[in-house]
């Protein structure tokens, strides 16, 4: 990373600044000031708003596709676990157990009420924060991963349709690259999983949805497309800023010319070293990668930060 594009990430927000101290400079920088910035303080509170928060997560009436007005609890808490924050530097603990109280005795959460038990690929966005933010080792949590790696299918990957489980009549077909994306997401919090090559199949479908592209190969309608190459963040679409940086999480993926080459894709967005949001999410506006005539320090830090996991994988 260029020292000028290093000083202007540092002359952002202070909690844009404390991601970068964080995870890009591995300092242990004072969380407070970051807490302490308005419009965190404004995600904060909408977490816990009885219509847009965990409240209404609780009740099931909260959508991931983020069709409130105001935002929605999946991606503010996948945004918080990003900067680098914590359940007890946020104070969400209540909020939290309000989460844990949906969990069924099999393991399996319903965060919405359109959803089946099998839909992983949903609950995982919510729950990979919470592994994120300090519940990694929770057994309720942990009793969800298991449920997960119970229904992994015969190519190493995850869909949320029953008939093609294991043992059913569609067992042989591609898995989903959703579900694999977010619960790929999810196993990449534990350090156990990151090398464990019984994943593998999980990130093939991946990687191998990047090299096919031309063939406009489109696995349940998800596409690698001019939409796919648009960075843009939080990536509730399949895009590729959120697919490269689960993969960097595994040695396997970031040593694959597929990565390497969708990363170079990237790279070639940059200006000067600075990265624009080519697509925006308008709950988000009040934030740089919510706008997209200037760069983007969130989305040129989130690059940066693939490009140093890659980089310590590399040389490790």
């Amino acid at each position: 990373m260029k020292k000028d594009v290093k000083e202007w990430l540092l002359d952002g927000p202070a909690w844009l600044k404390y991601a970068v101290e964080l995870q890009l400079l591995d300092l242990k920088p004072d969380v407070k000031p970051a807490l302490y910035d308005g419009d965190i303080e404004k995600i904060i509170n909408r977490l816990k708003d009885k219509q847009y928060g965990i409240p209404a997560m609780k009740k099931g009436k909260l959508s991931y596709k983020t069709s409130a007005p105001t935002g929605n609890a999946y991606w503010d808490l996948f945004f918080l676990t990003d900067i680098g924050f914590t359940i007890k530097d946020l104070k969400l603990e209540k909020e939290m157990e309000e989460i844990f109280e949906l969990q069924r005795p099999d393991g399996a959460f319903i965060t919405w009420e359109e959803m089946k038990p099998s839909y992983f690929c949903i609950s995982s966005i919510v729950l990979s924060s919470l592994a994120g933010m300090g519940y990694r080792e929770d057994p309720r949590l942990k009793r969800f991963v298991e449920a997960i790696l119970g229904t992994q299918r015969l190519d190493g990957g995850w869909h949320c349709a029953q008939k093609r489980a294991v043992g059913k009549s569609l067992q042989h077909s591609e898995s989903c690259p959703m579900d694999n994306l977010n619960i790929m997401l999810l196993l990449g919090r534990y350090e156990e999983f990151r090398n464990d090559p019984k994943y593998n199949g999980a990130l093939d479908l991946l990687l191998s949805h990047w090299e096919q592209r031309e063939e406009h190969w489109r696995p349940y309608g998800f596409g690698v497309g001019t939409d796919f190459s648009r960075l843009k963040y939080p990536a509730i679409k399949y895009g590729i800023l959120r697919v490269l940086d689960v993969l960097s999480l595994y040695p396997y993926a970031v040593k694959h010319h597929q990565f390497q080459d969708m990363l170079q894709f990237v790279r070639k967005k940059s200006s000067d070293g600075k990265y624009f949001a080519e697509s925006v999410v308008k709950t988000y506006n009040d934030f740089d990668f919510g706008k997209k005539k200037e760069p983007s320090r969130w989305i040129t830090f989130l690059v940066n930060r693939i490009i140093k996991r890659a980089a310590d994988i590399t040389d490790a």
